[in-house]
């Protein structure tokens, strides 16, 4: 589609098109290079292999689920009515709740629901092993470290207090950490239960960030997943000092672990691409909340230890930012509307075809007709973060970090 374009520009084989100034081949050059990208992305996510079923090793893995939770009560008895409900025997999990300095009734939720489960269900405080006062920024860190410390599994699946796991997450992770060499499974996120047109939006848009992380793992080049569904074996951990290098940073408890384990264990890290270990959670309601988080998660570009990763990231926001440059030329004289449409047009294309992929397997293809109003505003959303997100400091969790 892109190479189409760029030989009729070059030979002046589309009508009642100007001949392209130096603004609009780098505007088609640019597109054409993300829209390359893209394509590359939307091959990589259909080569991935989805499994027939939960393909459960005959010695199956003790799990230790740990959930890092602050001020979590009211969605903690829906998590954990969800676990009960696993695929899974009860003898073969675990589930430990870390309060981070909760005030609200946590440890009682969590107290009541262990009367009533078959599985074991441990309350841990980490207050006891970090006070509310203590200098730093890592709590959620702290947390999973705590955790694990503490857990008696060999493996370690991760997931947030507000989310709900379906009944064959735990059986579908056993399937894919009893293969060999895998260190760390990457499962499928989505939002649900949407109910403003802000709140679809929101959906279409971290389908984007799921795919892509998946695409990417599976090409070799891990660039993102999330703690609301990931696994990795307790010794793998260990054997990276687990957070040592980034212990600092108050986000990145996921990926920053993912590229540890990526780098000591190549070909180790892996995507679960399973229907039925798709992880729910809520989008954002206010954009308050929105704009904390999307700072939060814009914040660690400029983190990644991988040269590449990080010139993947720039490369995405230099794309976005030609489509305001482009709308801006176009304004000044500099760009004929025929290539700012055509180029913008056929970039859409191709990620409209990705991103409807991906959202019918996670679940949500009554969304797809959300795509278009996000593709309309992505590109001033991404810039807009991408410059925010230099400014440092963001609200999660009721503290402000840095």
């Amino acid at each position: 589609m892109f190479t189409s374009l760029l030989f009729a520009a070059g030979s002046g084989l589309l009508p009642g098109l100007p001949a392209p100034s130096p603004a609009a081949w780098l505007f088609l050059l640019v597109q054409g290079l993300y829209g390359l990208l893209t394509l590359l992305l939307w091959a990589a996510w259909r080569r991935i292999p989805v499994p027939a079923g939960a393909d459960v090793p005959a010695k199956r893995p003790f799990f230790s689920v740990v959930v890092a939770a602050r001020d979590e009560a009211g969605h903690l008895p829906d998590l954990l009515r969800g676990l009960a409900r696993q695929d899974y025997p009860p003898d073969a999990f675990e589930v430990l709740i870390v309060d981070d300095h909760s005030t609200d009734d946590t440890a009682r939720v969590v107290a009541e629901a262990a009367a009533g489960v078959a599985f074991p269900v441990r309350l841990l405080r980490l207050a006891d092993s970090l006070p509310a006062s203590a200098p730093g920024r890592n709590y959620k860190k702290k947390a999973i470290e705590y955790g694990v410390q503490s857990a008696r599994g060999e493996w370690i699946a991760l997931t947030d207090g507000d989310c709900r796991v379906p009944p064959g997450w735990l059986a579908a992770l056993a399937g894919c950490a009893g293969r060999e060499g895998v260190r760390m499974v990457s499962g499928p996120v989505a939002f649900d239960g949407e109910r403003s047109a802000f709140e679809k939006m929101q959906t279409v848009e971290f389908a984007s960030l799921i795919g892509s992380g998946a695409a990417t793992l599976h090409l070799g080049l891990p660039t993102m997943c999330n703690a609301a569904n990931l696994a990795f074996a307790r010794a793998a951990f260990v054997a990276v000092d687990g957070y040592a290098g980034t212990a600092d940073t108050a986000t990145g408890d996921d990926l920053f672990l993912m590229h540890k384990l990526h780098v000591r264990y190549p070909g180790g890290v892996v995507f679960l691409k399973s229907p039925g270990c798709v992880v729910y959670t809520a989008a954002k309601e206010t954009w308050g909340a929105f704009y904390q988080q999307r700072k939060r998660w814009a914040s660690k570009w400029n983190l990644y230890q991988d040269w590449r990763v990080s010139a993947l990231a720039v490369a995405v926001f230099a794309a976005n930012l030609a489509l305001p440059a482009g709308l801006a030329g176009y304004l000044l004289g500099g760009l004929a509307p025929g290539w700012l449409l055509g180029g913008a047009a056929a970039r859409f294309g191709l990620e409209f075809a990705f991103l409807r992929d991906v959202l019918r397997f996670l679940g949500r293809g009554r969304r797809v007709k959300w795509i278009l109003p996000v593709q309309v505003v992505y590109a001033w959303y991404v810039v807009f973060f991408a410059i925010i997100a230099q400014k440092r400091g963001y609200v999660w969790k009721g503290r402000k970090l840095y």
